[in-house]
């Protein structure tokens, strides 16, 4: 017959399993995705910028960025990543895995990007995965200091 400190046992148990199944998430993934947006006239292309905000919070949990749907690049806790798209107007979406109840979910903006300008995002966890907002340029500035380039040379899987 099972005693009470046996349950009390097994009860810790799961307790720890489950505090460390939400603690890492699906991992960490930096890097290229997949294909960054075409743009055909380089002189009159816009710039993103999306700057992840350095967090103990969600730190495990890799986010993925994705732009008109795709999916475009992994960024890690206190990473940025640059790259170029057409003038016009898109989405820009960042995703994970986890939270309190463990399925991919998404926060998303629309935005117009101008040409030959930047166009700044922050993103930073929250309790069901991550958000992301639009930034004026200075406090992307700030952020960008203390954050490392995401190498979107490489190609990476998620």
């Amino acid at each position: 017959m099972p005693t009470h400190q046996n349950y009390k046992d097994k009860m810790k148990a799961l307790l720890l399993l489950t505090a460390a199944a939400l603690l890492t998430g699906c991992g960490t993934t930096s890097g290229r995705l997949g294909p960054l947006p075409e743009v055909s006239d380089s002189s009159t292309a816009a710039k993103v910028v999306v700057v992840r905000i350095s967090s103990f919070v969600g730190a495990g949990n890799g986010y993925t960025v994705a732009l008109d749907g795709k999916d475009v690049l992994g960024i890690a806790s206190g990473e940025h990543a640059e790259f170029s798209v057409t003038p016009g107007e898109h989405y820009l979406a960042v995703k994970c895995f986890g939270g309190f109840t463990p399925t991919w979910k998404e926060d998303s903006l629309k935005f117009g990007a101008k040409q030959s300008s930047s166009s700044y995002f922050v993103v930073s966890p929250n309790m069901s995965c991550a958000a992301v907002r639009a930034a004026e340029e200075s406090e992307a500035k700030k952020l960008l200091a203390n954050s490392k380039a995401v190498n979107l040379d490489k190609l990476v899987s998620k």
